[in-house]
């Protein structure tokens, strides 16, 4: 009985004891892990892509919804050439809210995979909202003419065409030629001559020939043929177009080869051209002339007088102006096509003048066709003739065919960088074949080289005025005409006029 209660007694003590309160702290938690990619960062600068990568890697586990992590690891991938990986990389940074701008890594890095289709589905949706950004548009045009969307290319081209290069241009003359739209597919075959390397480049010529084929326009035809051959010897020989051009040399230029004794039954299209490369190239035998009876003036201008054949040719062998330096090289000269070694012409002093004179004739009695013809015989003879690429111009510009006419009057001014009148003539055609901010850009230029010209600054006034809608600077230039003008100058009193406008509330 005693122990029994000892041990209830020892029992009841224990179980009054008081239980420790639990604590009301919470326990100390981590804190989060801020991001910092500057060791990334730092290795890829130091060209350690593989050690960058494994880093990005484990910040992806760590950082899940990162788009700034997934854009590094895209990139970092594509340095190391890993570009289907690092598409998919950029695709999930879009997902997680990255710029638009990784679209467009994204369409460069599919396309480096060999992905075509999901490129052009990348540059569609980043461009389907405006951006300024013409390597992208161009890069897309690419992608869309390679699949043979040829409408869409040339949408996409015309986005950037200022930033076109010379390939770019060549592809976009040859889906004009695929068009039927033979006139924008010179202009571009043109400037993909313009904008290549040094030199004559034979594709775009050839484009052009394949062109004037089209359009059968044998005289054009065998242009080009011949300024191939000048410029690269065995180029129509090594295109399709081989047999073709030698049959045309054959059927225009028959006369001149039974001239030079030459059997030109069985030769190629560059040893035809070679011949008449041997002496001087006449005049195609299948041009009718219209001789004219009426006073032989030129089209705007008064005749200057023929040099007699036994007299030197001054004017010829006066030095360049200084000015023409400034003038830029053109990468395609016809008048280098044309031009012949010397020793090889020799014909009198005076004949370039009479062709000219001939030319001139014809025009004024609105034998086109006829004028531009002897004009070319002119070319033959002289091709520094800027007087005779004036003629070519007017006369390509009488026929309607205006981008003949832009670039032969262009081959006139390199010749003749100081000639107002070349140079208005220009700008007449420039404002039909340019854009209005190109256009804007030429007359500036005219400027440059004629401060003094009322006509360039009129000119420039008026734009300035309707197009531009800027007339604080039109009537800067039209009191600069009111300043230089004669005083009974009727341009000046309508540049008076112009600035009564203004001040009229």
């Amino acid at each position: 009985m005693l122990l029994t209660g000892s041990i209830l007694l020892s029992a009841f003590s224990c179980s009054q004891e008081k239980e420790p309160a639990p604590s009301l702290t919470p326990p100390p938690t981590p804190e989060p892990r801020v991001l910092d990619l500057s060791e990334v960062l730092e290795l890829r600068i130091a060209g350690k892509t593989t050690e960058a990568i494994e880093l990005l890697r484990s910040l992806v586990t760590e950082f899940p919804d990162s788009a700034e992590v997934l854009v590094q690891l895209g990139r970092s991938l594509a340095e190391a050439n890993e570009f289907a990986l690092a598409a998919f990389r950029f695709e999930q940074a879009v997902s997680q809210g990255a710029s638009r701008d990784v679209m467009r890594e994204s369409a460069e890095a599919h396309f480096q995979a060999g992905d075509i289709d999901s490129s052009i589905a990348n540059y569609t949706a980043y461009l389907s909202e405006p951006v300024e950004d013409p390597q992208a548009h161009l890069s897309f045009a690419r992608l869309l003419a390679q699949k043979g969307r040829d409408t869409d290319a040339l949408n996409a081209f015309s986005q950037a065409p200022d930033e076109a290069l010379a390939q770019d241009c060549l592809l976009m003359g040859a889906l004009f030629t695929k068009k039927k739209l033979y006139s924008q597919a010179k202009h571009w075959f043109r400037e993909s001559s313009r904008r290549s390397a040094p030199g004559v480049q034979p594709a775009p010529l050839l484009g052009l020939l394949q062109v004037a084929y089209l359009e059968k326009n044998d005289a054009e035809a065998e242009t080009l043929i011949l300024a191939l051959e000048k410029s690269n010897p065995g180029s129509v020989e090594q295109s399709v177009f081989a047999q073709a051009s030698a049959d045309l040399l054959r059927k225009r230029r028959l006369a001149d080869f039974i001239a030079r004794g030459v059997d030109a039954r069985d030769k190629s299209a560059s040893e035809l051209a070679s011949a008449l490369f041997a002496g001087a190239v006449s005049s195609s035998p299948s041009r009718s002339t219209v001789v004219s009876s009426g006073p032989k003036l030129p089209p705007n201008r008064n005749p200057s007088p023929s040099l007699p054949e036994d007299e030197p040719d001054e004017e010829k062998s006066r030095p360049p102006p200084a000015l023409s330096v400034k003038e830029k090289p053109r990468s395609f000269s016809l008048a280098e096509a044309f031009a012949s070694p010397l020793g090889e012409i020799g014909s009198p002093a005076g004949a370039t003048d009479s062709k000219i004179n001939e030319s001139r004739d014809e025009y004024l009695n609105g034998n086109y066709t006829s004028a531009l013809l002897l004009a070319r015989d002119a070319l033959k003879e002289d091709a520094t003739s800027a007087e005779a690429w004036q003629l070519c111009s007017q006369a390509h510009f009488q026929l309607g065919e205006i981008d003949e006419a832009e670039m032969t009057i262009l081959e006139a001014i390199r010749h003749a960088p100081l000639n107002l009148e070349m140079r208005m003539d220009y700008l007449r055609i420039a404002r039909e074949t340019l854009t209005g901010k190109r256009y804007l850009f030429e007359l500036e230029k005219a400027r440059e080289f004629f401060p003094e010209s009322t006509e360039i600054l009129w000119e420039l006034a008026r734009r300035y005025e309707i197009v531009e809608k800027m007339p604080v600077t039109a009537a800067v230039l039209y009191r600069k005409i009111i300043d230089i003008s004669p005083p009974q100058s009727a341009l000046a009193h309508q540049a008076k006029m112009e600035l009564e406008k203004f001040q009229t509330p």
